[in-house]
Order: C-alpha cells, then sequence, then structure tokens
C-alpha cells in the first residue's frame, strides 16, 4: 500500500467514525493535516499518530455537543 493509499484509507475510516459522533468532514480533516504535519517533525510512527487523531477528534465532539442546545 502506497502512503497516499494508506492516508486515503485512514482518513476514510476517520470520517466515518466522525460522522458518528456529529462532526463535520471539514473539522476531521484539519484534525487530519494538523496531527500529521507535527507527526512528521517530530518523527512519531504511525500508531501514535492515529491515535493522536483520534484523540483529538473524540474531544472536538465532545466540545461540539456542549455547545448545543440542549432539549427539555
Amino acid at each position: 500500500m502506497t502512503d497516499a493509499d494508506q492516508s486515503a484509507a485512514e482518513l476514510r475510516g476517520l470520517l466515518r467514525f466522525a460522522q458518528r459522533l456529529g462532526l463535520d468532514e471539514e473539522t476531521v480533516r484539519e484534525i487530519y493535516e494538523t496531527v500529521g504535519e507535527q507527526a512528521a517533525e517530530a518523527g512519531v510512527g504511525d500508531d501514535d499518530r492515529m491515535a493522536e487523531v483520534r484523540k483529538r477528534t473524540l474531544a472536538a465532539a465532545r466540545g461540539a455537543r456542549s455547545k448545543k442546545p440542549r432539549r427539555r
């Protein structure tokens, strides 16, 4: 699998995961790209990079939920 194929597969999986959490595609892409750049600069491996992406995606979902008005 090429790097481009791996990246596309990772992003597709993240988008499905994030959709279930109520996050939009733009937010997920931003998280994925930001973490990818930071990981490359720091020499972080794929497993740790993806763990950080998932952690930030979950944090973004929690933040998005807390901003929505609650139903009564």
